[in-house]
């Protein structure tokens, strides 16, 4: 248990980075061409890792021989991976349409995880998870504040709009992910997983005809480095415990971000964040 969540722990520190970071990586540039090509770079990474574990078992110590799968499971497996991308797809767009602290904090609200954790995948709620999700809201309200006070009730409901949408694809598919996992194993869903975003973001930008010359490609690797730290971590944790617990451990994302906003962008924190973040650590201490 304690392993599980630290894996968290650890996925959401990139997972977090990555977030924040999203919005100096696209600037005024086309947001699909940057996709694409993060895309390219962690299915690579993904693919010679599979190629290495089918031809040495190098990985297979830690992860284990990988299971044989059915082409339905396969059918599955991949639809799930594509229906994630949406999330992926309308995080990025509202991210550069809208102000990353209004969008960020809406897609970390997983009520749609939680929804799908305990009706499809039937784990028990507990009353302390009640007291956890409350002090969710709190601390999100909280960190919400002043960014309520001080933006435009338009820009307020447009990154409305796209970090819900991007909570409901991304928890919904993030819960489910456990069982293409089992099925396929972490190195070939994380693969097909990333395989499967490209290949999507590249269908959009083919009719987009935006242009992958004027691309950076320093930042782009820095964003598939994290998403691969961030990855490998979090399919490592649905071994070791409920998703239930994963998802309120992964509030850790959230304050991560607020940490490298503030870093980064020289955003301040005050003192309606810090105590959003205190909740937050409340939320998930209660779980324990």
């Amino acid at each position: 248990m304690t392993l599980g969540i630290l894996l968290v722990f650890l996925s959401s520190c990139f997972f977090g980075i990555s977030n924040s970071y999203w919005k100096k990586a696209i600037g005024d540039k086309p947001f699909l061409p940057i996709l694409f090509i993060r895309g390219l770079y962690s299915s690579m990474f993904f693919l010679i890792c599979c190629l290495i574990d089918f031809y040495t078992g190098f990985f297979q110590p830690w992860l284990g021989i990988p299971p044989s799968f059915s082409t339905q499971e396969f059918g599955l497996s991949l639809l799930l991976c594509l229906f994630s991308t949406l999330g992926l797809y309308f995080f990025v767009k509202s991210i550069k349409d809208s102000e990353a602290s209004l969008v960020i904090p809406l897609s970390s609200l997983n009520i749609f995880g939680l929804i799908t954790a305990v009706f499809v995948l039937g784990e028990a709620w507990r009353l302390t998870y009640t007291w956890a999700l409350i002090c969710v809201f709190i601390g999100i309200y909280l960190i919400y504040r002043n960014e309520l006070q001080s933006h435009s009730s338009q820009s307020f409901w447009r990154a409305l709009k796209g970090g819900l949408l991007a909570s409901f694809f991304w928890g919904v598919s993030y819960t489910l992910f456990k069982y293409p996992i089992a099925w396929l194993g972490i190195l070939r869903f994380s693969f097909l997983l990333e395989f499967s975003v490209s290949m999507l973001v590249g269908v959009l930008l083919w009719s987009s005809k935006d242009s992958l010359r004027s691309c950076e490609q320093g930042p782009i690797r820095f964003l598939a480095i994290c998403l691969i730290g961030g990855s490998v971590f979090l399919h490592l944790s649905y071994q070791f415990t409920d998703f239930t617990k994963i998802i309120f451990a992964g509030k850790f994302q959230l304050i991560f971000s607020i940490i490298t906003a503030k870093v980064m962008y020289g955003e301040s924190i005050g003192w309606y964040r810090l105590a959003g973040i205190g909740f937050l650590f409340l939320s998930i201490y209660l779980i324990f």
